[in-house]
């Protein structure tokens, strides 16, 4: 009885398992075929698509000055955003021109003269002029001087002193608005384009930024609080004449001298020969230096934009000045401070 009843169940497992394969083989043929089909036709379609994107991106690439890949130069970029920031400042000075203002009109010619030659310029790269290579004289330090160094040093000069002068004096444009960014946008990309005109891409600024980022950082927002904190202000009197803007001063001419002070001993502690006392006092320097910037900074923000002149943006260079001051002195203690950058390493293992 028992034999009896197994040999059914015997025959129809492997007619069940015959039929699941069967299945599973004709639904897989099926999907196969479905591909084919679908390759055949789209095939050719994809295959033209592919091409053109090709050719578009071959015919842009040899129209644009000089675009290229991350990493590598790439003029164009720099002086196409050059442009568009005197565009924006145009726009943004041009109810200012002729109010008896030579503040309105110096910020007109600002754009007018970016905007007029960023575009000749990016004709000139446009004809691929081999006059930009041609080198004029070199410098110690720097090495061959070309024309388009030269080029490039004209535009870092003109926006800087224009960002400066407009973005300190000019009442409009020291309140944080379309002139304010234009301005400093504009100092920015001609600051590119020197760096990139000077063979030095975004990857190797990037590079040596890993290392000594947050202490050349520092530099600017040291120098612009010297000079917010030394320029009258609207009604013709020095800001000086608050005790702040002389704690402001100070800050800045302590980290600015601070800064150079690490630089150079960085540039030149390689070649020198300390002693044993000597290098263990030099290891110690930067920690100490660190330490004291990032104290500096936040009594800095805190006295300078909590009680005054830089509480608010509209004498936005003393106010940016004061917190990107306390962030890269930060970022640079703890780059330099063991203890203070495992705390931060532990937090952020936390959190993640």
């Amino acid at each position: 009885m028992m034999a009896a009843t197994e040999e059914p169940v015997s025959t129809e497992e492997p007619q069940a398992r015959g039929i699941v394969d069967d299945v599973i083989n004709a639904v897989s043929d099926a999907v196969d075929e479905s591909k084919d089909v679908a390759n055949d036709i789209t095939g050719g379609a994809v295959g033209d698509i592919e091409n053109a994107a090709h050719n578009v991106q071959n015919k842009l690439g040899a129209g644009l000055p000089s675009l290229s890949l991350p990493g590598s130069r790439k003029p164009g970029y720099w002086i196409a955003f050059m442009v568009l920031a005197a565009a924006v400042l145009i726009g943004a000075s041009a109810q200012y021109a002729g109010e008896n203002s030579s503040y309105g009109d110096y910020a007109v010619s600002v754009g007018a003269v970016g905007a007029g030659l960023g575009l000749l310029t990016l004709l000139v790269y446009r004809s691929r002029d081999s006059n930009l290579k041609k080198v004029q004289f070199e410098l110690q330090g720097v090495g061959q001087v070309t024309n388009e160094m030269l080029i490039a040093f004209f535009f870092f000069v003109w926006w800087v002193v224009g960002a400066c002068v407009l973005t300190f004096n000019f009442v409009p444009f020291a309140i944080t608005g379309n002139g304010y960014f234009s301005l400093w946008a504009g100092a920015f990309a001609s600051a590119g384009y020197l760096a990139d005109a000077s063979g030095r891409t975004l990857d190797s600024l990037a590079s040596r930024a890993r290392s000594k980022g947050p202490l050349f950082g520092l530099i600017v927002p040291s120098v612009v609080l010297i000079i917010a904190t030394t320029t009258d202000n609207s009604f013709g009197q020095s800001r000086l004449d608050l005790d702040q803007c002389k704690y402001g001063l100070s800050v800045g001419i302590i980290s600015l001298v601070g800064i150079l002070f690490l630089l150079a001993l960085d540039d030149r502690g390689s070649r020198l020969d300390f002693g044993r006392n000597g290098q263990r006092m030099a290891d110690t320097l930067p920690k100490l230096v660190a330490f004291v910037l990032v104290c500096l900074w936040a009594a800095a923000a805190i006295v300078l934009t909590f009680d005054k002149p830089f509480t608010n943006t509209s004498l936005a260079n003393g106010y940016f000045a004061c917190w990107l001051g306390l962030i890269l002195s930060f970022c640079f203690a703890v780059q330099e401070i063991e203890e203070l950058r495992k705390i931060v390493d532990d937090a952020t293992a936390a959190s993640a």
